[in-house]
């Protein structure tokens, strides 16, 4: 594998159609920028001109480039891993950006604690509201590996299963081959999990260093489709089996199917009978978490009652959605 020692951190942005996202991603690197830094653009068959206008704005910075056929954000992100030099790694959505010091900040936190990995804080973004108001919290993880991992997937008030949220030692990830799962749309729930339990050292960065794009239109996670669910419940499934004895993990791993249960009141009925499916087979196992409410809803088998949580839910998101974005703007305009 390549070494380079003046490579401190290798970015890896994976490519797909997403030109029109130039600006904020490449403006945000380029604004903070120091010796040591190394940026990787993969295209993943782009039917745009994404690859030449990234090149063309980190021009500066000289970006690897790799072109390759579709094969999905997972698969992308592998040749990444494979190509970069840095030290640690760090990935980057093409349609999100970093925050203003995010690598002044990551870097001195590395040089410092010299973590395997490094977990740290980001604020969601929305173009017409802006950055949306996160809540602060402290971070007293228990020393033990099994409960500090169900710590940070079950105890926080932010999501930890993104893998945008960790900078990871590249040594570690070869060592362990924590690679992506392709052919998958659920990639980062597998992938996050496996990094934590192979990890011995991780270092907390409170102030947030990532812009994520809340509901992007077209993304994988503003689009949720039928393949999308089918594979999260597909992959909940195993690891439930899996971790059946961890209760704690159990209801964070369930958390990841409930959550988008509400979309499936929303698919055509050929693509509900296909998720219906796969919520048939892991809903059982919704059992093996702690928490009352994914029990109740696991003994949900009959169509017709599933169908009513699926409206209750959607119902219910689309209420507190708009509470929040009528909250943000009034925050907004009283600051």
């Amino acid at each position: 594998m390549p070494s380079n020692p003046q490579k401190k951190l290798s970015i890896i942005i994976p490519l797909y159609i997403v030109e029109k996202y130039v600006t904020n991603i490449t403006n945000s690197i380029i604004t903070q920028t120091f010796d040591g830094l190394e940026v990787i653009l993969i295209d993943d068959g782009s039917t745009d001109s994404s690859l030449n206008v990234f090149t063309n704005n980190l021009s500066t910075l000289a970006p690897i480039t790799i072109s390759q056929p579709n094969k999905g954000l997972s698969a992308a992100r592998n040749a990444g891993i494979l190509k970069a030099t840095g030290e640690y790694l760090l990935f980057l959505d093409a349609d999100d950006f970093l925050l203003p010091n995010a690598l002044k900040n990551i870097i001195e936190m590395l040089e410092t604690d010299k973590p395997d990995v490094l977990f740290g804080r980001y604020l969601r973004w929305n173009p017409r509201t802006g950055f949306i108001k996160s809540p602060d919290y402290n971070y007293q993880p228990p020393n033990d590996n099994k409960k500090r991992t169900e710590y940070i997937l079950s105890a926080l008030p932010e999501s930890s299963w993104n893998a945008w949220r960790y900078v990871c030692r590249r040594s570690l990830i070869l060592e362990k081959e924590l690679f992506f799962e392709v052919g998958i749309l659920c990639e980062d729930v597998p992938w996050t999990l496996r990094l934590l339990e192979n990890v011995d050292s991780i270092s907390f960065l409170k102030t947030p260093f990532y812009a994520y794009y809340q509901h992007r239109p077209g993304s994988i996670m503003s689009s949720v489709n039928s393949k999308r669910l089918i594979d999260l419940n597909a992959t909940v499934l195993d690891l439930l089996n899996k971790y059946k004895n961890r209760p704690v993990l159990c209801r964070s791993l369930v958390k990841q199917s409930f959550y988008y249960i509400n979309e499936y009141c929303k698919f055509k009925k050929y693509d509900r009978i296909k998720v219906l499916e796969s919520y048939r087979s892991v809903l059982p196992l919704y059992k093996n978490s702690n928490f009352l409410l994914h029990q109740t809803v696991g003994k949900c088998h009959n169509f017709i009652l599933f169908y009513g949580v699926s409206i209750g839910l959607f119902a219910s998101k689309i209420v507190y959605k708009r509470y929040k974005d009528v909250y943000n703007n009034m925050h907004k305009a009283i600051q």
